[in-house]
C-alpha cells in the first residue's frame, strides 16, 4: 500500500488494487511534483478500470466498475 509523504492525487481506496488500463490520455504535468516545487515532471496519464469486487469485496455486484485517471508513477506492472 503506497503511502507517500505530502500531496498526492492517488486515492487510498485503490492503492495496491488490481486494475486494467483502458485509455492512454497522453502526457501531462504531474501535479504532485508541482505542488512540492519539484518541477513539472511530465508523465503519461491513464484511465484505469477497477472492478467493484476488487475494491470493496465479493458482496459487490460483479461487472460494476470505477474508472480513475492515474499517472504513470502511481502504477505497478503486473505480470
Amino acid at each position: 500500500n503506497i503511502n507517500p509523504l505530502g500531496h498526492t492525487r492517488l486515492p487510498r481506496y485503490i492503492r495496491g488494487r488490481l486494475g486494467e488500463i483502458v485509455t492512454d490520455r497522453g502526457n501531462f504535468v504531474l501535479p504532485d511534483t508541482v505542488a512540492h516545487g519539484l518541477g513539472e515532471n511530465p508523465q503519461t496519464l491513464y484511465s484505469v478500470r477497477f472492478e467493484s469486487t476488487e475494491l470493496w469485496g465479493s458482496e459487490e455486484k460483479y461487472g460494476d466498475a470505477v474508472y480513475i485517471d492515474l499517472w504513470d508513477s502511481y502504477l505497478e506492472k503486473v505480470l
